[in-house]
């Protein structure tokens, strides 16, 4: 199945299957006013990014590759949460030169460099490929396992005529390790989960939204995966998904409310989902060029409360290790 029809539009909805590939050159764009757009004029409305994290018993890593059309973006972090130290790194290439980000659902091949970093990520036969280093020395290498866990694939409206594809996977097993603030190795284990984001589209050109990211063991020894959204990928369902060993829940639509400033609620409009998060260190970016400029916080967060699942279990969240993400953006 290709996400883009003979006919120009894309499919919408939700995919058992994740799309063979996503034939973007068959998208007709069109403005609100009706003009349809092509060439540079087209690539630059065009966003696609992939977004991993890393969740070790005493570290939580994320890094990402941003191809937004006027700008490539790579960024990597790795959080120690006994000793809140931070290796961060981040930088933006002009018009994404040196930026690839190869949105194809099963095999693809990205890759970011920017001195002294280069980002690679490969994808084949349900295995993504990690390589990041600095002055040519690896700083982190894993193999990221995607079988047997379903994954979220879905395509929503977004604006007058545009589009959204999301794809989501957690609580995935990983191989390999990485080096830390004190240049020790530390390799990752059977407790080590990831969660791979690839989202790409033609989004609104003011977006905002709300997210959370959460993978943990239960009490039940069950593998526990979350994924919650506000403000995106809404206009024909949502992107609300619980994991219980793999196996995908769909949950109802949420609201993020600030409380204070470490302190936010996430509650399901049919009140089966009650979070309670706690935020801490934030990945912090602030530009304003005008006509377009980000605003992105990423907080290392812990969440507690309760999901309730379509069979009646109910799923209890301890100060689990989170990603609670704000976003606003004007591409």
């Amino acid at each position: 199945m290709d996400l883009i029809q003979t006919n120009g539009l894309p499919r919408y909805g939700r995919f058992s299957q994740l799309p063979t590939s996503i034939s973007v050159e068959r998208y007709i764009y069109k403005t609100p006013y009706g003009k349809t757009l092509k060439g540079w004029r087209k690539s630059l409305k065009y966003k696609k990014f992939k977004f991993c994290s890393i969740q070790h018993e005493h570290y939580s890593i994320g890094f990402a590759v941003v191809d937004i059309g006027w700008a490539g973006h790579g960024f990597i972090y790795i959080y120690n949460h006994h000793t809140h130290e931070v290796l961060e790194w981040n930088s933006n290439n002009v018009l994404g030169h040196h930026t690839i980000v190869d949105e194809q659902p099963l095999y693809n091949q990205s890759s970011f460099k920017k001195s002294p970093f280069h980002i690679e990520i490969q994808h084949a036969n349900g295995v993504r490929y990690i390589n990041i280093s600095k002055h040519g020395d690896v700083k982190l290498k894993a193999r990221i396992f995607c079988a047997a866990t379903d994954a979220l694939s879905m395509c929503s409206p977004t604006g007058i005529n545009g589009w959204s594809y999301t794809q989501k996977l957690t609580t995935l097993g990983v191989e390999g390790f990485f080096i830390n603030k004190k240049q020790e190795t530390i390799h990752f284990n059977d407790k080590t989960f990831a969660s791979l984001d690839d989202t790409c589209g033609f989004l609104r050109p003011e977006t905002a939204w709300f997210w959370l990211s959460s993978n943990f063991w239960d009490s039940q020894g069950q593998r526990i995966g979350l994924n919650l959204a506000s403000g995106v990928n809404e206009s024909f369902g949502n992107e609300n998904c619980l994991w219980i060993n793999g196996i995908l829940f769909p949950l109802a639509d949420v609201l993020f409310e600030k409380q204070s400033e470490q302190h936010w609620t996430i509650r399901s409009l049919d009140d089966k989902l009650k979070l309670q998060v706690e935020t801490g260190w934030r990945r912090f970016e602030n530009l304003n060029l005008r006509l377009v400029g980000s605003q992105f916080s990423q907080w290392q967060s812990k969440v507690s409360g309760t999901i309730e699942t379509e069979t009646g279990e109910t799923i209890v969240l301890k100060n689990e290790y989170a990603l609670l993400e704000q976003h606003y953006a004007k591409w």
